[in-house]
């Protein structure tokens, strides 16, 4: 009787089309699924996320304008980014700063602040080794201790200088006209250290002082009772009346009366 029954069920669901037990269960399952799916979407709404190589183009960026460099002359290595996470979808805006003293190269960290359709939504700090090439000012030959350097004495050499002090001179006019304070060998990068600005006029040395009004010049000898650089007003005696009077160095061998 047993064996009747199976086989009368079995032929009910045949011939009804009724799914197995088996397939119900599956089914029941996958709508589930799609149910627990559609309450997670209304939940969570879609999201973005910054890209890695994003922040790192907006960190050269930011130290291209610090520094007034092109891209080609800024190099982003060992970048680490700390806080960055998905965010709601929608137009995206960054700000880049620097909450401390402002290093531009070498190791940098700065900030960029994220919003969303105009609100702040994410603060992330990035930190990164910056290689910034530039020119820098190098001797082109031996210099000795006392020499002064003139306009063939340097040359401009492309340098990392992220790996250079911090007092490299990288402009030829703030070398030029300087003296050496101690021997340089051939192609040494200048260093503020390594020159000094000798005085045009040291003390005890004879001058022409020169008193000029509208068309009217007047010149008497003179003699300088203190060093001083070329523009500098310094203390003179006039030789012939031996009146000390102050005036303002024009070269190594003249001062000049201001009215």
């Amino acid at each position: 009787m047993k064996l009747l029954g199976y086989i009368f069920l079995i032929t009910i669901c045949l011939s009804t089309g009724l799914p197995p037990v088996e397939a119900a269960a599956g089914q029941d399952m996958a709508a589930l699924d799609s149910s627990r799916q559609s309450l997670t979407d209304q939940k969570h709404p879609s999201k973005q996320i910054i890209p890695e190589a994003k922040f790192r183009e907006l960190l050269q960026a930011y130290i291209c304008d610090s520094m007034g460099k092109r891209p080609a002359d800024i190099a982003v290595s060992r970048l680490k980014i700390n806080g960055n996470r998905r965010i709601a979808a929608g137009d995206v805006a960054f700000q880049v700063f620097q909450k401390s003293k402002g290093i531009t190269k070498g190791y940098v960290r700065v900030t960029v602040i994220v919003s969303v359709d105009g609100e702040a939504d994410m603060e992330v700090n990035l930190s990164a080794w910056v290689d910034v090439f530039g020119p820098v000012v190098c001797v082109a030959r031996k210099m000795t201790k006392g020499e002064t350097v003139g306009p063939a004495d340097v040359y401009l050499a492309r340098k990392n200088l992220a790996r250079l002090p911090a007092n490299t001179i990288t402009d030829k006019s703030k070398a030029i006209g300087m003296t050496v304070k101690n021997s340089l060998n051939a192609n040494t990068s200048l260093r503020e250290y390594m020159l000094f600005r000798k005085p045009m006029l040291e003390r005890g040395e004879m001058v022409t002082i020169l008193a000029q009004l509208g068309g009217l010049k007047v010149t008497t000898p003179g003699k300088t009772l203190e060093r001083g650089f070329e523009g500098d007003m310094i203390r003179v005696q006039n030789s012939m009346s031996k009146k000390r009077i102050y005036a303002r160095i024009v070269d190594d061998s003249t001062v000049k009366v201001d009215f």
